[in-house]
């Protein structure tokens, strides 16, 4: 139980055969993994290992939010870890004998810490299993192959597949455009092997070197923690092969960007599909659960969109949605219920990009869709058209989204206001600091001309 008090003891389900370096780690805000590399014996030595409360006030640029560290941690305090086995893994890329273990965050009264993007799924978690119900979910996420960029570099390139082979974009699907990056898909097989995170499926997708990888479906919390893991070890295993595997949401202009695509389906108490179809068609839970996500979404966009980037993705014909339109398999629409058996009926939410944090966008699409279950929200009629023809419905900018986000009051209250509050400041402060950046379009285009 993840609400029980922590104690100062050492946790006795260590396993066995721990690796002899381990990296303890939590995500950010950000989805960013930040943490410690200790030694085998120093986890049992008594003491909870810790860090700064401050690492979920941290900014993708590394600066510190002053609002929540104003109100919530004055004094830069500490927060205690305790590793939760259950999602540990090799570190392959980084030696034979290293691990890495993700850490269950509590304040030194033993409360779960409020700003831990995991403790804010673990609550969504509890909330279902207090209806007897059991998410489970199948992520899949795409990421581009880059030339690691230079200091002076204004914009990121694909990267050059073996033999300088080079791509253009257009080869989704391709065998032979997969090909050309082998022996790092290779080395990125054999390491998730190896670290216990099975890929189901590797899929070249439309941009150039442009991979998608699938996870089998799974707990929500156990997912969410293989997804963070997963991320780390391809950038890790890019790095060997002298590349940077890169999860924005938009790095190539005029090009794909790459998307987080999130199927759910609900288990009850006696292992049925909760969100079953009939004939092929959403009952009446699967349609309040799609009626949550349409109706909560927009306010939510902030947390599966969290970038300045992230809104340069939504760009019609470029497979990305651009509203909350759903269809039965209909890839252009936000919302989809996949072809397939009727007791395996879910929805897809194809809106979050690659950027998200795997967290927050399965808490956010749970939250909205167990309002749509509370409330029996009836979605819109299914869409049989092209989605992209329809009007967009969605916040336009990061700054929009937060503002909606800040509004919203219902979401807020599952997601805790502590939480929304510390992420919108998070993210303001980001805001303030890309303002005063120069951006290569203002040297390229105001520089030399005006």
């Amino acid at each position: 139980d993840w609400r029980r008090p922590l104690n100062n003891s050492p946790d006795p389900a260590v396993p066995e055969g721990l690796a002899a370096t381990v990296e303890l780690l939590v995500a950010d805000l950000n989805g960013v993994p930040r943490g410690k590399s200790v030694e085998r014996a120093a986890l049992a030595a008594g003491e909870p290992p810790r860090l700064p409360v401050a690492v979920f006030f941290q900014c993708i640029t590394g600066e510190y939010a002053p609002e929540p560290m104003d109100r919530y941690d004055p004094k830069d305090e500490d927060m205690l870890l305790r590793p939760d086995w259950s999602a540990a893994t090799q570190a392959p890329w980084q030696g034979e004998d290293c691990g890495q273990v993700i850490c269950a965050t509590f304040d030194k009264a033993g409360s779960p810490l409020a700003f831990d993007p995991r403790n804010v799924l673990k609550g969504i978690l509890r909330r279902y299993a207090d209806r007897g119900l059991r998410p489970v979910v199948a992520p899949e996420v795409e990421f581009y192959l880059l030339a690691p960029p230079k200091a002076e570099a204004a914009a990121l390139t694909p990267a050059i597949g073996r033999e300088r082979q080079a791509e253009f974009g257009g080869e989704a699907f391709s065998s032979e455009a997969l090909d050309k990056y082998q022996p790092f898909l290779a080395d990125a097989r054999a390491m998730s092997a190896a670290a216990g995170i099975p890929v189901r499926a590797l899929v070249h997708e439309m941009g150039p070197a442009q991979v998608e990888l699938n996870l089998s479906h799974g707990d929500a919390l156990s997912q969410a923690d293989r997804l963070v893991l997963l991320k780390r070890l391809i950038k890790g295993c890019a790095a060997r092969h002298g590349l940077l595997a890169s999860f924005m949401a938009k790095p190539l202009e005029d090009l794909p960007g790459s998307g987080m695509h999130l199927h759910c389906s609900l288990v009850d108490e006696r292992g049925a599909n909760l969100l079953a179809l009939k004939n092929g068609k959403a009952q009446a839970p699967l349609r309040h659960f799609i009626g949550g996500l349409q109706a909560h979404l927009p306010s939510a966009l902030a947390l599966v969109a969290p970038n300045l980037n992230s809104f340069k993705r939504f760009v019609p014909h470029l497979s990305a949605p651009i509203n909350l339109e759903w269809g039965y398999d209909n890839r252009t629409a936000g919302l989809r219920v996949p072809f397939g058996d009727d007791a395996n009926g879910r929805v897809e939410n194809r809106i979050a990009g690659a950027d998200a944090n795997p967290y927050l966008l399965i808490a956010a699409t749970l939250a909205c869709g167990l309002l749509g279950l509370e409330r029996k929200l009836r979605p819109s009629a299914p869409c049989e058209e092209d989605a992209y023809e329809l009007p967009a419905k969605l916040p336009e900018s990061l700054d929009a989204a937060l503002s909606a986000l800040a509004a919203e009051k219902k979401l807020a209250k599952l997601l805790t206001p502590r939480f929304i509050e510390a992420f919108i400041a998070v993210k303001r402060q980001e805001l303030r600091h890309s303002a005063k950046s120069i951006t290569p379009w203002e040297v390229r285009f105001l520089g030399s001309l005006l």
